[in-house]
């Protein structure tokens, strides 16, 4: 799906960021890709370099449940990656019950310019529906306030973005270089865990083939 062109920031954020929102640390411990309810071996991760122009961005892991990675060995056992089975592979990620994905970044990004692109990605997931109007609005109008603790010092070089899906919930984190926790929310219910697996793998998400194509190699 076509984006918009006309900001200047080096990553187009996707829609996975819409549900971080500011706040305390809290006590449970910073969700892991070595989770104890994700999967091991072939077909249970995934791996990115986001690259803009000549810079890199952030690298992009993911790992599932042990379900999912049996559906995507079903689906790709003995194949060669295409765009008809890339498809199926979406779905049974967007599906998953159990994931962890993060983002570790390799260069400052403002928080303005990402909440800017994060609007325009909420329209995208909308228009691919994955998310109503009424959530696209309602997000977009949060963004400011769901952000607040990283309004002066926005995402800078080795920040971990990181998103632990359950069948109940969603939780977001962002953590330092350092090993600060900067933003920590959970959000019950499904709409959120969709988004933002829906997010990643929505047809015309940059992040869709790479990670797809990665699964067919060695992690």
């Amino acid at each position: 799906m076509p984006r918009s062109k006309h900001r200047s920031l080096p990553v187009r954020a996707s829609a996975l960021a819409l549900v971080i929102a500011a706040g305390p640390a809290l006590a449970a411990a910073v969700p892991s890709l070595d989770g104890p309810n994700l999967a091991r071996g072939q077909w249970s991760s995934m791996h990115m370099l986001l690259q803009k122009l000549v810079f890199n961005v952030a690298d992009v892991d993911a790992r599932f449940d042990p379900p999912t990675q049996g559906r995507f060995s079903q689906l790709a056992s003995g194949k060669t990656y295409s765009p008809e089975l890339g498809h199926q592979l979406a779905l049974a990620a967007i599906d998953a019950k159990h994931a962890v994905v993060q983002m570790q970044f390799k260069r400052d990004v403002p928080l303005n310019r990402w909440i800017g692109v994060v609007k325009d990605n909420l329209e995208q997931a909308r228009k691919a529906g994955l998310i109503t109007r009424d959530v696209e609005q309602r997000v977009g109008d949060s963004l400011p306030q769901w952000f607040g603790a990283l309004k002066d010092r926005g995402y800078e070089k080795g920040d971990r973005l990181i998103y632990a899906v359950t069948p109940e919930a969603l939780r977001s984190v962002v953590v330092s270089t350092g090993g600060q926790v900067l933003v920590d929310r959970t959000d019950p219910g499904h709409e959120g865990r969709r988004v933002v697996l829906g997010s990643f793998f929505a047809t015309g998400s940059e992040f869709r083939e790479p990670l797809l194509r990665s699964l067919f190699e060695s992690h």
